[in-house]
Formats: C-alpha cells, sequence, structure tokens
C-alpha cells in the first residue's frame, strides 16, 4: 500500500531504515540466501537468533511501518484491519523458517530454505491467497535486527532462481546486559531496543516491540547508527532510563548501571515557592515521546509511549516522608496520581495538568552523589474577581468551576475536558450586584465556568445554565490577576451571558420517569444568535423516584429551573430526534416580571407500569401509541415463563399486573419428550394478507424434558399468561419424529394438553411418485387445527415421518426448481389422510399428478396476471432477483430473473 502524505512517508522514513530489495524476477522453484552480519560466528548467531521467520502475502501493507504504529501492533505479527484477523478478509499470510548455516561456501553464516523446491512459486502463491499474476510479497522481521528485510517475487515460466541479500553483512553486534541494582545485582527489566518503535503499559503486558532483559539481548545494527534504547527496571525504587549509543565497528556491550543513580526526593512547589513534601499517591517514572499518526486504542497513545502501569516507586522515601526514587542523570519523566502534599500556603491548588488526577512533570537530574530536590510542579494560582450585575436575586444558585482540555499524553484521547482545582475566596453583596473571588490553578490554560445550581429543592435538579471565560488572552499570559464581568462569559457559540436584570427563572415539571428512561428537555428560542437556547437537560445523579401506586396521581415529578432572557421559547421532552419530531412541542413567552411554570400534562405522555413476576418495567411514550406490546419468554428453576400481550394505552398512567394460567402434559410411559413455549407463527402473505405455515422446527437452548417414565409434567412447569397466545411445542427426540405444535389460546383457565398415547408409525411421503422436494408453506394437523405437526430437518433428506395413528390433514405450497426450464415452481395442494397402528404406510401428496399437471383441453394456458417484488410492491416488469408471479388461474409462481 503506497504511503498516502507527507506525515507517513516522515513516519516510514524516521522508525528506521527499511531495507527492501525487491526481487523483479521470475521463478517456480525459489531459493532465498540471506547473509548474516560479518564477524560474528555461527555458533553466536545461533544462541542470538537462531531459525528467521519469512512471511509471505498477497498485500504489500506489511512493508509499511507507518501502519503498524497506527495501530500499535508489534513488528513481528501480520498486519490486519483493526488489529482483529476475524475482521479482515484481505490480507492472507504464509508463514515459513529459514535454516542458519554454518558456512556459505566463503567462511560466512546465512539463513535461507536449504531445499529450493521448498518453496515453489505456485505453492507460495496459493497458501497466501496471491491471485494469478500477481506478486507474492515477503518480509523477513526479527526483533534482533534494526530492519526488516522486504522484496517481491514476481511470476514467471523460469525454472528456478536465488533471491540473494546482503543487507545483514555490515550489521554489528551490540548486546544489552540485564541492569544492576543499587547494591551490584543483576535485575529484571525490559528493554525497548528502539524508542520509536516500543510501547509499555505496564510490566510484561501488551508491550509492543519490547524484549525481557532477564538475559542478555542482541541487537544488529549497522556502523555509524544510532540506537536510542529504554530500560525498564522491575523495581520499586528504580527508575526507567533512555539512553542513546553510535554503533562501532566492533561488538558493543551495554550495561544500565544503578550504582550510578542519584537519589532523587520529589516535590512541588507552592505559590511562595516552598518545595512541599507529597506524602501521598502514585509515584512513577514515564517516557512519553509519542510517534504521529498512532490511533490511540484502548491504553495505548502509540509507538514512543512508556508508560508503567503497576510499577509504583513507593519503597524510597526522604526523612521528610516525600516520595524518592533512584534515577540516572539526565531529562526524566515523573507522574503523581493524586497526591497530597504538606504545605502552609493559604493559597495551594494542585497543579493537576493530565486527566484523571495525575501530575506529570520532567525535571533534570545532575549527577551527583548526594541525594538532591526536585521539584515535579509548582502551585499557579489567579485570583479572579467577578462581579455580576443585578445578580443577588440568584445569588444562593451562582456557583464557579474550572477546566481545561487535554490531549496525549495528558490524556487517553484527544480534546478532553480535564477538571481544573478551583475555590471560592469570598461571596458579597454590594448593592445588587454580586461580586465573587475565586483562586483558579492557572498551570493548564483553563476557563472558568458559571454555573446556576437549583440543588436545594428535594425535588429539583440542576439549571443548564452554563456559559465559561478564558481567562488568559493568550498561552503564556504573564497575569496571576482578573476583573470579569458577565459580559466575559459566553457558551460554546459564542453567545454571551445576558444582563441578570433581563433572566427571570422558568421552572419546568416534568415526571421523573421520563428522565430515568434517557429522555432530555430540549429548549428552542432566540437567545443571543442561537435558536437551542440550552443544553439537552438529563437527569440528575441520584434520583430515582419511586411511583406512587397507592395515590390519585402516581406519577412523580422534578423540577428543572432554567434562567431564561425575555422572548418566546418552545420546549420538548425527547430521546432521539425522531422522538423530537413526534413527540408534543409546548410553547410559551416570558416577559419582564414573569415567573412561569411549564407542566407536562398527562394528555402529553403515557407511562406504563408492567408488573411480572414481581417486577416492576416502566414505559414511558410522548407520542401515546394504541398499545404496547409486553414480552417475556423466561426458563428458571425448572419452570417457564411466556407473555406476550397487547396491553391497550390512553394518556397518563397505566399500568398492568400479569397474570398466569398453567398448562400441563400429559403422556404415557412410551417416549420421553423436550418442551418448550414459541411465539405463534403467522407470515405475510403477497397481498398482505396473513397465514400460518410450519415447514421445520428448531429446538431451542431454552426447553425442558419429561423423561420416559414420568407421565406429567409437575406444577407451576408451563406458565402462560392469561392474556397470551402461544405454541406449546412437544419433541420425542426420534430422528424422523416432528414436533408438535399445541396452540394455547387466551384464557384463565389451566389446560392440559395429552400426547403420545401411542407407538408411532412408519409414514413415508412422496410427491409425483418421488422425493418431496420441499416446501414453500405446510400446514399439517393432528386431529384438529390447534394442533401442527412440524417436521424436523431429516425429513427433507428421507421423505419421512414417523406419526401417532390417527386423522391428519396436510395443505400448502410445493416448492421446486424445474428441470426443463429452471424456473422456480410452486405447486398447491391440499391432501387428508389416516394412520393405521402397526401399519407402515406412504402417503402421496399428489395423488393425481396427471389431473394436476394437465389443462382441460378447452381452456387456454395461464398467462401472467400480476408481477410483485419479494416486499410485496406490485411492479410493472420482473426485475432482475426473485419475482412473484399470480397467475390468470389463480396460481403463484416464483421465479427468479439473473
Amino acid at each position: 500500500m503506497k504511503l498516502t502524505n507527507h506525515l507517513s512517508r516522515v513516519l516510514a522514513a524516521t522508525l528506521f531504515g527499511l531495507g527492501c530489495h525487491t526481487a523483479a524476477l521470475h521463478a517456480q522453484n525459489i531459493m532465498l540466501h540471506l547473509d548474516a552480519p560479518q564477524g560474528t560466528d555461527a555458533q553466536t548467531l545461533a544462541a542470538d537468533i537462531g531459525t528467521l521467520k519469512i512471511t509471505f502475502s498477497n498485500s504489500n501493507d506489511f512493508f509499511d511501518t507507518s501502519l503498524y504504529a497506527a495501530n500499535t501492533l508489534d513488528l513481528g505479527s501480520n498486519y490486519y484491519y483493526d488489529r482483529n484477523s476475524s475482521k479482515d478478509k484481505y490480507h492472507k499470510y504464509y508463514s515459513r523458517e529459514l535454516t542458519l548455516n554454518a558456512d556459505d561456501g566463503n567462511g560466512n553464516a546465512w539463513w535461507g530454505n536449504t531445499n529450493k523446491i521448498e518453496f515453489k512459486f505456485d505453492n507460495l502463491r496459493r497458501y497466501a491467497g496471491v491471485r494469478v499474476g500477481d506478486p507474492i510479497y515477503y518480509r523477513i522481521y526479527s526483533p534482533h535486527f534494526s530492519r526488516i528485510i522486504t522484496g517481491q517475487i514476481d511470476p514467471t515460466d523460469a525454472d528456478e532462481v536465488t533471491l540473494h541479500h546482503t543487507e545483514l553483512v555490515q550489521a554489528r553486534r551490540v548486546t544489552f546486559m540485564p541492569p544492576v541494582d543499587r547494591d551490584g545485582n543483576a535485575v529484571p527489566a525490559i528493554l525497548a531496543p528502539d524508542l520509536r518503535i516500543g510501547t509499555c503499559n505496564g510490566f510484561r503486558g501488551y508491550n509492543p516491540n519490547m524484549q525481557d532483559l532477564t538475559e542478555p539481548f542482541a541487537r544488529y545494527a549497522y556502523k555509524g547508527d544510532t540506537l536510542r534504547y529504554l530500560v525498564v527496571p522491575n523495581s520499586s525504587e528504580l527508575a526507567l532510563h533512555a539512553d542513546s549509543i553510535v554503533v562501532a565497528d566492533t561488538t558493543t556491550c551495554v550495561t544500565t548501571d544503578y550504582r550510578k543513580a542519584v537519589e532523587c526526593r520529589f516535590y512541588i512547589t507552592d505559590s511562595q515557592g516552598q518545595l512541599c513534601p507529597v506524602t501521598n499517591g502514585q509515584l512513577a517514572s514515564v517516557y512519553y515521546k509519542p510517534q504521529p499518526g498512532a490511533k490511540g486504542k484502548g491504553n495505548y497513545h502509540g509507538y514512543g509511549c512508556y508508560n508503567l502501569g503497576g510499577i509504583f516507586l513507593n519503597t524510597l522515601t526522604a526523612p521528610d516522608g516525600t516520595h524518592a526514587a533512584y534515577a540516572l542523570p539526565g531529562r526524566q519523566t515523573f507522574q503523581l496520581r493524586m497526591p497530597t502534599v504538606q504545605t502552609t500556603d493559604p493559597d495551594f491548588l494542585m497543579p493537576y495538568n493530565a486527566d484523571l488526577g495525575y501530575i506529570l512533570g520532567e525535571v533534570t537530574i545532575p549527577a551527583s552523589t548526594e541525594p538532591v530536590s526536585l521539584s515535579i510542579a509548582q502551585s499557579n494560582p489567579l485570583r479572579v474577581t467577578t462581579t455580576l450585575a443585578d445578580a443577588v436575586p440568584y445569588a444562593d444558585h451562582l456557583q464557579f468551576s474550572a477546566y481545561t482540555y487535554v490531549n496525549p499524553p495528558y490524556s487517553w484521547q484527544e480534546n478532553k475536558q480535564m477538571s481544573v482545582a478551583c475555590k471560592e475566596v469570598s461571596r458579597q453583596v454590594k448593592g445588587n450586584d454580586l461580586v465573587v473571588t475565586t483562586l483558579v490553578e492557572g498551570s493548564t490554560y483553563p476557563y472558568l465556568a458559571l454555573n446556576a445550581q437549583y440543588g436545594a429543592q428535594s425535588d429539583t435538579i440542576a439549571s443548564v445554565l452554563s456559559k465559561q471565560c478564558c481567562l488568559y488572552s493568550y498561552p503564556g499570559d504573564p497575569r496571576t490577576e482578573f476583573s470579569l464581568t458577565y459580559k466575559n462569559f459566553y457558551d460554546g457559540n459564542f453567545n454571551t451571558l445576558p444582563a441578570f436584570s433581563q433572566l427571570h427563572p422558568v421552572k419546568f415539571v416534568v415526571p421523573c420517569h421520563q428522565f430515568q428512561t434517557g429522555r432530555m428537555l430540549n429548549l428552542f428560542g432566540k437567545y443571543g444568535q442561537a435558536d437551542r437556547v440550552a443544553e439537552l437537560a438529563e437527569h440528575h445523579d441520584g434520583c430515582a423516584k419511586q411511583l406512587h401506586y397507592a395515590s390519585a396521581d402516581p406519577i412523580p415529578y422534578d423540577t428543572i429551573t432554567i434562567m431564561l432572557p425575555e422572548g418566546k421559547y418552545d420546549w420538548v421532552m425527547q430521546k432521539d430526534a425522531d422522538e423530537a419530531n413526534d413527540a408534543p412541542h409546548h410553547s410559551f413567552t416570558l416577559g419582564a416580571t414573569d415567573t412561569l411554570v411549564q407542566r407536562l400534562q398527562p394528555t402529553d405522555f403515557a407511562l406504563l407500569r408492567v408488573n411480572c413476576l414481581g417486577v416492576d418495567s416502566i414505559y414511558v411514550y410522548n407520542k401515546v401509541p394504541e398499545y404496547q406490546w409486553y414480552s417475556l419468554s423466561k426458563l428458571t428453576k425448572g419452570c417457564m415463563y411466556y407473555v406476550r400481550e397487547a396491553i391497550p394505552l390512553s394518556p397518563g398512567y397505566n399500568e398492568r399486573t400479569i397474570t398466569w394460567r398453567e398448562a400441563k402434559l400429559q403422556k404415557d410411559t412410551l417416549y420421553s419428550l423436550s418442551y418448550w413455549l414459541e411465539d405463534p407463527v403467522i407470515w405475510l402473505d403477497e397481498d398482505f394478507s396473513f397465514y400460518t405455515s410450519y415447514t421445520i422446527f428448531s429446538r431451542p437452548n431454552n426447553y425442558l424434558r419429561l423423561e420416559k417414565l414420568e407421565t406429567a409434567t409437575p406444577d407451576s412447569a408451563i406458565c402462560i399468561s392469561t392474556g397470551s397466545k402461544a405454541n406449546l411445542a412437544v419433541w420425542s427426540g426420534g430422528t424422523f419424529a416432528p414436533a408438535r405444535f399445541f396452540t394455547i389460546s387466551p384464557s384463565e383457565a389451566d389446560t392440559t394438553v395429552t400426547v403420545y398415547t401411542q407407538k408411532t408409525v412408519r409414514v413415508n411421503f412422496s410427491y409425483k411418485g418421488g422425493r418431496v422436494p420441499g416446501f414453500e408453506r405446510l400446514n399439517m394437523c393432528y386431529g384438529n387445527e390447534q394442533t401442527h405437526i412440524v417436521p424436523n430437518s431429516n425429513f427433507y433428506r428421507r421423505s419421512r415421518m414417523d406419526l401417532e395413528p390417527g386423522h391428519y390433514t396436510m395443505s400448502g405450497v410445493v416448492s421446486y426448481e424445474a428441470d426443463a426450464t429452471g424456473e422456480y415452481v410452486t405447486t398447491p395442494f391440499s391432501i387428508a389422510f389416516d394412520i393405521e397402528a402397526n401399519t407402515p404406510t406412504t402417503i402421496e401428496l399428489c395423488p393425481d399428478p396427471t389431473a394436476i399437471a394437465a389443462a382441460p383441453a378447452d381452456s387456454a394456458p395461464a398467462k401472467a396476471a400480476a408481477c410483485y417484488a419479494p416486499d410485496g410492491r406490485r411492479i410493472s416488469t420482473s426485475q432482475p432477483g426473485l419475482n412473484i408471479i399470480k397467475m390468470t388461474d389463480g396460481s403463484v409462481r416464483k421465479v427468479i430473473v439473473k
């Protein structure tokens, strides 16, 4: 896949040199020869690397390292869309091993396939899903190599060819040793041999392109290359270490020695410049240099981000109680989560600069044999004085908060809103004006937000009045004190806050269950330049008012108080855009002295409470339908329950308690049974009339059994609501045994169904003397129309059912594809027959094939009278696909037009 833009090209170039040697060759038998690095003996290579994996593919996407970086994939994996092979129908891969050989004839080691027929072009093409005439792409990757080797093989008629790669000849061995702790002992660690392509989220979690460093790890790189690496010791007192080396012409050994580390003591500086000990929270060392293009899936920022998650530096503390750790000299980043500090600064605010309560700080660690004190962050309180003219009537309801927006690595997603520390210093009334002084932590370019809260009343939730002010005029603004008025506050559409003298509270009284079921209040009007006045007001946390069953009005209400300027407004309760269009809208005009209450009247909505098995279900409608379908199919503790009722609705409050009736099964001891409950089967015909059809059954997972020696189901084993119509299905489990579907109609009375009182008889079926081809429709009844006989899949293979003696009716439509014309033919049939005990028989579904097949001599051949699409629409002529043709003789044909 070609790199699509300049950023992708830059990323692919900077990740590492991609040694792509394209073999524009043609071969049937392929020999691959990969020269090993010179100056390293075969025994060492075998210990370091051993065999190599070569992967063939039908796509060269796995050449593009930017695709791996974007999805935070390990370079040793195959590239798939969305990192999920089950969703990727395009990429195909086939891998083989390349053997290490000690001598290529010139004393040099090499990797390759020893048998040239092993890589036969046609076989590789087939295994890798390559189309005829397309090239085969290949890729050789090892975490021990600093470059990936790639190429392609083009098809031809040539007998054989050798693909010779020499890229690794000039590579030199760099050995990373396990780090040494303060006592000179080796400590387990993980290694990122290339900082640009690794990522870490926890020790030995999903850490792409990182290696265990419990023993030496060899990396083969090229003379003059700079290797930037990172070592993460598994220690609660040793910080990670990032460093670099320039590859020499000889073997290099790299050891991270923490005996040279410095004891670092970490503080947060208060607004007075004093170092405050950090006595709580979680300290960790991190490295965040994310590569461009990452999608940031899950908890991964992409390549170049190392967050050690569960490894906290919590063992070492300074004499004053602050967190401490050992770190090697240089620049290093640490993070604190939810810290507490010891400070006497009255204006101190915690300088959080990352989402979820984190402080990230980069410090310089000097070379020192003595402990050093380091400040990770400094409190930067901004004093904001806000004068709100004519706001005294709302003084008890106005509140201030602060927030900002952060991006990775300071959050897991782009442009994430984050709360900022803020506290009120004073609130004064001067005449009719309200003057509030607030301290806001200013390290992160914050916004001051003004909100109106009406939470003091028990039945009232928060207002949707919300405006904000960006305190800094520009990044780096040096001011620490600000004076604001209401004119400084605006919303997301840059509509400024009206003067408080022009604002009036409007109370919206709405059923609590409107909010509990996910609906919101949407308010429209002329507010500045916007037509929509307010954000969607949602249900407040912790409110879950219950229905008052015994009262005259069981519905509990909530009140939303919204401060609005004078004008005309429209409001609606909605869950989505469709409901907003259908639900009743309410209009009002707000005057200069009005205190309005807007109430959602019972005529404008319906609330339905359904009590089933002691559990209430609540349904709310803003456009009242005629009825609500309530359905339940439940199997618990050996009892099955079934409800499917249409409950009539009227405006306001409605309720229904589901009542039950019992169905019992009785049988002889001839067979064991499975039984279950199903919805009645109803289909829509071409003329939009309804019909029944039972062509085949499938036993669901939720079923119960009646064993062979049991003669009746236990009490309450089958419970059907009194208002439901259900099918009680029974099956003996035999290979050719059909199921019986007993239709149970709505009633308050219990019912008993008797089954299998006689041994079944083998019955074969035929159609025009041959096997039954299949049914488009089938209704087979035993004794009466309330008992349907439904075949299983074996009937359509063997045309056989095992039936109880008795009288049967069978009607429907046989369907098959005519051999002569290829048309899809449907033929109605209807028969009745009796099965006698102990008498196997054959039933012909077309007793007089000649009479059905032949038309009277004086009658005209049937012609097409009308044509319909599969969805029932009448069409003027046949169209590609399935067509339903109604003939002049009344028959119906299904014809497929290609």
